[in-house]
């Protein structure tokens, strides 16, 4: 049963909280995910010369991100106005806050994007960061159905979903590393030599989106720890 005091305060049982938040969770990883989605096709239009698509696309996944940041302070309002257990009032906050940060890390490389001459880029570099971005969208994209299956209960699909970010995340390092040798390697190439601070900042952007999918995975994680021991109230 949920009811409301007339200080304007929520007042639920754990299972009626995480019913009431699932639909503005559902509409923030929407969001977050259609921030990266629309990040990559930018890059395949940039790669097919289609320069003004690129644009719109960019532009797309920064108001992607801009709803998604109006999302999360929808949840955040919420959250404070919940009358529930304090451990999974403070679980959800820092959950969102995990995943706010991987949307900060996306826009960071569409800005980063918006003053890149990217086809100036040599191709073998350019390849591993769209190698790197795709790790990126597929950790998203995991990200978000771990966190549906733990809002279902789901812990061992949830589970086992946080498991696959991990091995993804040690295979965008690997990659992260390739690229921070390739600037070595193709130095001469890059010109002006701003060109490969611009290069690198863009590489750091996407390894910290990576970063931040493997850290949202650890929280969902760690919540499926709390939360399996806890089934019959959660």
């Amino acid at each position: 049963m949920v009811y409301w005091k007339s200080c304007g305060e929520i007042i639920m049982v754990p299972s009626e909280f995480k019913e009431r938040i699932k639909p503005l969770m559902n509409k923030y990883l929407d969001k977050i995910y259609d921030t990266i989605s629309a990040f990559a096709s930018a890059i395949e239009s940039l790669n097919d010369l289609r320069t003004g698509e690129a644009r719109a696309k960019l532009t797309e996944s920064m108001d992607h991100e801009k709803e998604a940041d109006t999302i999360r302070r929808q949840l955040v309002a919420l959250l404070e106005r919940s009358h529930v257990d304090p451990d999974l009032k403070e679980d959800f906050f820092h959950l969102i806050k995990r995943l706010d940060f991987i949307a900060d890390w996306i826009k960071e490389a569409a800005r980063e994007l918006t003053v890149i001459p990217y086809l100036e880029i040599p191709a073998p570099i350019r390849e591993q960061l769209e190698k790197l971005l795709n790790k990126v969208v597929i950790m998203t994209d995991k990200v978000c159905k771990a966190v549906r299956a733990l809002l279902n209960n789901e812990y061992e699909k949830a589970s086992k979903i946080t498991d696959e970010i991990e091995t993804i995340e040690e295979e965008a390092d690997e990659i992260n590393v390739q690229i921070r040798g390739m600037l070595i390697d193709y130095a001469d190439q890059i010109k002006p030599c701003s060109l490969a601070i611009l290069i690198q900042e863009f590489n750091t952007d996407l390894e910290q989106a990576a970063d931040a999918c493997e850290d949202a995975g650890d929280y969902v994680k760690a919540l499926i720890v709390s939360y399996s021991k806890r089934t019959q109230t959660l």
